[in-house]
């Protein structure tokens, strides 16, 4: 019986291991696992690792075949040799594309040498599309490959911006299923990816693969003949979208190489200095009304205490007039009042003999009124 519980314990635990390193093997992101390829890649590698040392390069171009066939140092002449001959290498730039990498392999180049001896201004990244192959990686393990390729770049360069394209739209799968599978699996990346955008301070995220496009959504021939990679025509187009944004961000200037938000800095510069006239005008305006008109201002409210208010404003002359006759009947009404008693103290004064006469005769008056009265009858 222990020889059987013993047994039982063992085959449990055995199974427990299994299980957790199954689950293990499956966390692995081979995406991010640094990892070098054959000699052939390992020389063009270390051509690469000796263009850095000798310095001078402002912008890096780095990817996969598509980002390879610009062309520049170490490379052939196919595709966009010319165009990028002719429009950035005068800006210092440099091409570290090597047809066939997958994320990984990106990584293990720049933690072996090839950001050594620069510290570029700008790297152009387009990688992921080989890891889209099948079943080799998700979108999410896709995605954790191209972030850790970026802060690799930060660890190596900490003044470096990234200019982090979509990873181009492609039609090659061997039926239409597979190339469903394929366009969802991308698109998906490009989401994730998109959201490494951190408004330009280090990292700006540009999907230019509508570019590539024709009205249906198809990926015209003339663009993209193998329906991966780019002719020339179609290296033109990638310049012409991606040449100011570049020289804007290796001047630094994030307004411009933000274009939606350059379109907002115009009407913010161009109406602060409207509100600032009319700042200026609210205090130049009021002064001169203030000089202007503070003399009828001021004869108002002189006439207002002075005169009674019966007209308060309008004309202030006719009420002065007013105020003047009023005085007036003061002294004209004295006069007769002065006459009446003129006129009165004339009988006060008079002699004593002249009341003494009054008397008499208001005294005789009734007799002699009586003896008229007999006479007449």
């Amino acid at each position: 019986m222990k020889a059987l519980k013993l047994a039982l314990v063992c085959a449990i635990f055995s199974s427990l291991v299994s299980v957790a390193s199954a689950q293990d093997s499956k966390k692995e992101n081979s995406a991010t696992k640094p990892a070098p390829r054959d000699k052939g890649w390992e020389k063009r590698h270390e051509t690469f690792v000796g263009i850095a040392k000798r310095g001078n390069v402002d912008i890096l171009f780095l990817g996969d075949s598509i980002t390879d066939a610009w062309g520049g140092e170490g490379h052939g002449t196919n595709g966009g040799h010319k165009i990028f001959t002719s429009k950035f290498v005068p800006m210092k730039a440099a091409n570290f594309g090597i047809g066939g990498d997958r994320t990984q392999h990106v990584i293990w180049r720049l933690q072996n040498g090839e950001l050594d001896g620069i510290k570029p201004k700008v790297v152009q990244l387009m990688i992921g599309t080989n890891n889209s192959n099948g079943a080799d990686n998700t979108a999410e393990e896709i995605a954790d490959g191209v972030k850790g390729i970026i802060d690799e770049i930060k660890k190596k360069s900490p003044s470096t911006k990234v200019l982090l394209l979509a990873v181009f739209p492609r039609n090659t799968g061997k039926d239409d299923a597979a190339k469903k599978i394929q366009k969802d699996k991308i698109d998906k990346v490009n989401s994730i990816i998109s959201k490494l955008d951190d408004g330009g301070k280090s990292v700006k995220f540009l999907d230019i693969g509508s570019k590539f496009k024709d009205a249906s959504g198809a990926l015209p021939k003339e663009l993209m003949p193998d329906q991966l990679h780019l002719s020339e025509k179609g290296y033109e187009i990638w310049a012409n979208t991606v040449e100011g944004v570049i020289t804007s961000m290796v001047k630094g200037d994030q307004a411009k190489a933000n274009e939606p938000v350059k379109t907002v800095a115009k009407p913010v510069t161009g109406t602060p200095e409207p509100v600032k006239t009319v700042k200026k005008v609210e205090p130049t305006t009021p002064a001169k009304p203030v000089t202007g008109t503070p003399e009828p201002v001021k004869t108002v409210k002189k006439v207002e205490p002075t005169n009674p208010a019966k007209p308060v404003t309008g004309t202030p002359e006719p009420v002065k007039t007013v105020k003047k006759v009023e005085p007036n009947p003061a002294p004209k009404t004295p006069e007769p009042v002065k006459e009446t008693k003129k006129v009165e103290p004339a009988p006060v004064k008079p002699s004593a003999t002249d009341v003494k006469e009054e008397i008499v005769e208001m005294k005789k008056s009734p007799i002699r009124d009586f003896f008229k009265k007999l006479l007449n009858r």
